[in-house]
């Protein structure tokens, strides 16, 4: 059985948020933030085993709460950003493509494929390091 933790919203919300144990709530998404290290790849497979996927985040915004919740914020982790191929363009897993006047990619020429995440910006990196990882999943609504 699996225990939740729940914030219930006001009144002109209506309803609890919840999350699973382990996870923190913000804006209606639940993150997790691993302690693991692993590929890209491998991480992506692990959040898509808990139902979830690496971090889309929707604004700078989120990026600077998870980098408050990051217990060390000059490591490095696995976000859901990568380049299928030399030339092309960066990809978020949404299929959406990386708008650079919403997030600022560092380093994006670089000879890395995927993205990361350090402190307040993302970073391209070799998707064969072992770095950490974000997942994120929609809470539940009551």
């Amino acid at each position: 059985m699996a225990v939740c933790l729940s914030v219930c919203l006001s009144a002109d919300g209506g309803g609890c948020e919840l999350c699973p144990v382990g996870w923190t709530l913000h804006r209606r998404k639940c993150f997790w933030v691993t302690s693991k290290s692993s590929s890209w790849r491998e991480s992506r497979e692990n959040c898509s085993h808990q139902r979830a996927q690496l971090l889309v985040p929707e604004d700078q915004g989120e990026l600077d709460f998870l980098n408050r919740v990051i217990q060390k914020p000059t490591r490095y982790f696995w976000i859901g950003l990568s380049q299928p191929s030399v030339g092309m363009a960066w990809t978020w897993l949404d299929g959406s493509r990386l708008d650079q006047s919403r997030f600022n990619l560092s380093t994006p020429n670089a000879s890395g494929a995927c993205g990361a995440l350090r402190e307040d910006r993302i970073i391209s990196e070799t998707c064969g390091s072992a770095l950490a990882w974000i997942c994120q999943k929609e809470a539940v609504l009551l």
